[in-house]
């Protein structure tokens, strides 16, 4: 069950409705009783759990109740925030991304290209990494959870693009360049091999890519 397809787990019966508060003593998380937090303290220890429960178990079996319970909260806090479980992964997913693959700044656009690609590479060869490209990729019929999808991936493209603006800015790059074509080119590589190919990405080819990608793209006549 990728977040693209996750069914919402909702609470029966009269758990059904999400109270207005959590209660319950301040312990450690995980096999005790469940802890009152909120805001960043909450999302931080949700989020965590739930990479952690699908590095341990895979995507398709994590469910709503075991990420409370490995982040030692209340279920309902997490139907509060989250609404349902693709939200909530994808949250997770999202937020491990930006972690894990920066958006680096070095004042080269070819090392910036370099570094990004090989950083995400690394990154989707790893169970959440994997994961996020598997469950951002599937078509879905839940609009809440194309709109979700959508915008993951507008605003990642968006971040992105600016490695190759600044390099249009520096004179390295062509003014017609499209940039988001650029940036499609180099991480839909890395998505294929992920979901299509199911194979190790080959040493050296983010490195070959990127020089082909500047190939094409490098400003004319530079002196």
């Amino acid at each position: 069950m990728a977040p693209s397809s996750a069914s919402p787990e909702r609470p029966t019966g009269a758990s059904a409705s999400v109270p207005a508060s959590t209660s319950g003593p301040a312990s450690g998380s995980g096999g005790g009783r469940p802890v009152a937090v909120r805001g960043a303290r909450l999302r931080a220890r949700v989020l965590d759990a739930a990479i952690a429960r699908i590095e341990q178990v895979g995507i398709n079996e994590v469910r709503m109740a075991d990420i409370a319970e490995a982040a030692g909260v209340h279920e309902t806090s997490l139907y509060r925030r989250w609404k349902t479980l693709p939200r909530l992964l994808i949250d997770a997913l999202i937020s491990r991304t930006g972690a894990e693959v920066p958006i680096p700044d070095t004042g080269s656009v070819r090392r910036d290209l370099e570094l990004l690609t090989a950083e995400l590479a690394r990154f989707a060869q790893s169970p959440a990494g994997a994961a996020l490209i598997r469950g951002t990729v599937v078509a879905d019929t839940d609009p809440e959870v194309e709109a979700v999808r959508r915008e993951f991936w507008l605003r990642r493209l968006s971040a992105v693009e600016v490695i190759v603006e600044r390099g249009r800015e520096r004179g390295e790059v062509d003014p017609g360049v499209d940039s988001r074509l650029v940036v499609l080119s180099l991480g839909g590589l890395i998505h294929l091999y992920v979901t299509h190919l199911g194979t190790e990405i080959p040493p050296g080819l983010t490195d070959q890519a990127v020089a082909l990608a500047l190939h094409g793209i490098a400003a004319k006549n530079r002196s």
